[in-house]
């Protein structure tokens, strides 16, 4: 059976995203979900195994039931089984086709495999053994108020922690997600190398010497990641590629990239989350799914609060999805709008037309919407008091890319012509608004930066990471903030098998298969402060709640950025100095 296969969060894929080690994380990214008369007619039943075939390769998931999707669209969670079968072509974007992918689905009697067997097959290792928690004394219970929560772009910063004996013991007023990524225990405490497959222990300073001699020797580095970490640093590793004439991206490229590309040709109508509380009675969600991706989006900013002239919460307010299946936020929604994968494009110019005057112009039906609905959406749209429309990476990993983003922008440029409307990405890692405004405050650009010339160089589709890895380019990575091993097509993955790959991060993650060396450190929020970025651009301090006696980020990199000074002179744009002559000391 021909299928168009789309991929994204669960929240079940969600929970377990800090317990990669475990197999309940692979038991989650191995459903597939599909209509239940496409089972049917597959002669399958729920449970069963089903192969998904594509022109990049194949791999088997559980069936799983699905009411929510039309017939012949599959979903599957993203992870390494997604990516086994997804190719590595941005088109220029540097994002692959994440929600639009051509394929064929059959039923097989073959179980799945683990995300691990994946990534050994891709040129990795096994998963590394991960200590077991010592139980020993850590300290008495303390608890810790208005903790702001590492998880996603909404930075809630209302968390109530309790610690006790060294650990994270409960976690309030969080979602399932970020509660998750306060408890996980899957942490190592010691930086380990990969000797032919086998994983053995190594000091701090010698796993520092290594990872600074690699990232000097190479010629085209790519440095990758950096949502998962502070702004502070952030700009320490812009320093790094500065140093060393490499290239520095963040996981922006693979996500919301092409909004910014959006917003660079069509400007950015934004506001902050707190305005849109206090006055939006017309809420959209378009190509998102934030009960899934952002659970507590609803609560605080948007249908299910009370603001400062929206006191009725969730009856002032008017909550529209658009999809190409119906989420869960969709089933909660006033109005739930179903579109055709890829018709984005043509839905937006259609609610332009409307507006300026032009309905009699359109077809009866634009992407599967028909007319009348599209003309009271635009109705609706242009009646509301405040307008917030909230774009997910539906927009920007199908067809249309950017320039889906960029009429979505047109669509509120028109709006605001009669009242006043607001466009703001649904911003996926806490910290990777924050990479996009460090990377342009310190070189001018968001993403994917080439100090290869001795300025700054910025091309998506060919400085972003996906299109370095996938044309073999880059010869050295570092790995910081991100997991590219669960995230980032197979070829990509296949090449950062064959190059020296160093892994920064405070938790076992798919990426460690595929490095030479893994350093951890204190994870930011939770045994570091650290300065994060909102989704709408607003800076929030990070708290610390435990010690474990773990470097920070931005101790190894500085330490990192001081041996390679040690052995060359800084070149290129003058970046400014914000590091001591001697890097502080790694504990």
């Amino acid at each position: 059976m021909n299928v168009l296969i789309t991929s994204g969060r669960t929240i079940a894929q969600g929970r377990k995203l800090y317990y990669k080690d475990m197999p309940e994380y692979s038991d989650e990214t191995a459903r597939c979900f599909v209509n239940p008369f496409d089972l049917l007619e597959l002669g399958a039943a729920p449970g069963d195994y089903l192969l998904l075939s594509t022109g990049t390769g194949k791999e088997v998931f559980v069936a799983t039931p699905c009411d929510d999707l039309v017939s012949g669209t599959v979903f599957i969670p993203c992870g390494p089984h997604a990516n086994a079968i997804l190719h590595a072509t941005t088109r220029g974007t540097g994002a692959p086709d994440y929600k639009w992918l051509e394929g064929t689905v059959t039923r097989t009697e073959l179980p799945p495999r683990s995300g691990w067997d994946i990534l050994v097959e891709e040129g990795g290792a096994a998963c590394p053994p991960v200590p077991v928690p010592s139980g020993k004394d850590g300290g008495g219970p303390a608890t810790i108020r208005d903790v702001a929560c590492p998880l996603c772009g909404c930075l809630c910063d209302d968390l109530v922690v309790r610690v006790e004996g060294g650990a994270v013991r409960s976690v309030d007023n969080a979602c399932s997600l970020g509660s998750e990524k306060f408890l996980s225990q899957s942490r190592l405490t010691l930086p380990i190398s990969n000797d032919r497959g086998a994983w053995k222990t190594i000091g701090f300073a010698e796993a520092i010497r290594y990872a600074a001699e690699v990232l000097a020797d190479a010629e085209r580095p790519l440095l990758f990641g950096w949502s998962g970490t502070s702004a502070e640093a952030q700009c320490i590793g812009i320093q790094i590629a500065e140093t060393i004439g490499g290239v520095i991206d963040n996981c922006s490229s693979i996500c919301h990239g092409p909004s910014i590309m959006g917003i660079q040709e069509a400007g950015h109508p934004g506001c902050t989350l707190g305005a849109v509380k206090n006055r939006a009675d017309v809420v959209i969600y378009w190509g998102s799914n934030p009960i899934e991706s952002h659970p507590r989006h609803l609560s605080r900013y948007t249908t299910f609060v009370n603001g400062k002239y929206r006191d009725n919460g969730h009856h002032d307010r008017t909550l529209v999805v658009v999809d190409i299946r119906e989420t869960d936020t969709a089933k909660i929604a006033d109005e739930f709008i179903r579109i055709k994968p890829g018709g984005d494009y043509a839905a937006f110019s259609a609610l332009r037309a409307i507006i300026r005057g032009h309905a009699d112009a359109l077809p009866a039906t634009v992407a599967g919407v028909p007319r009348e609905r599209l003309i009271w959406l635009a109705d609706l749209c242009r009646n509301a008091r405040f307008g917030a429309l909230f774009t997910g990476i539906g927009l920007t990993q199908s067809r249309g890319r950017y320039k889906n983003v960029r009429n979505a922008i047109q669509l509120v440029d028109e709006l605001n012509r009669h009242t006043k409307f607001t466009l703001t990405p649904m911003r996926g890692h806490w910290n990777v608004n924050g990479t996009n405004q460090t990377f342009s405050f310190l070189t001018g650009y968001p993403y994917g930066v080439d100090f290869s010339r001795g300025t700054p160089y910025y091309n998506p589709g060919e400085t972003t990471a996906v299109d370095l890895l996938r044309r073999g380019e880059a010869d050295a990575c570092l790995i910081i903030g991100a997991d590219p091993g669960a995230h980032l097509p197979r070829r990509c993955n296949e090449h950062l098998a064959t190059i020296p790959t160093i892994v920064i991060d405070p938790f076992v993650s798919l990426s460690t298969s595929f490095a030479d060396l893994h350093i951890p450190v204190a994870c930011v929020g939770i045994d570091c402060e650290g300065t994060g970025y909102r989704m709408d651009s607003v800076p929030i301090r990070m708290k610390k709640v435990l010690d474990l006696g773990l470097p920070t980020d931005e101790e190894v990199l500085s330490q990192v950025l001081h041996r390679i000074r040690e052995g060359r002179q800084p070149y290129g744009v003058n970046v400014p100095e914000t590091l001591p002559p001697e890097a502080p000391p790694v504990s």
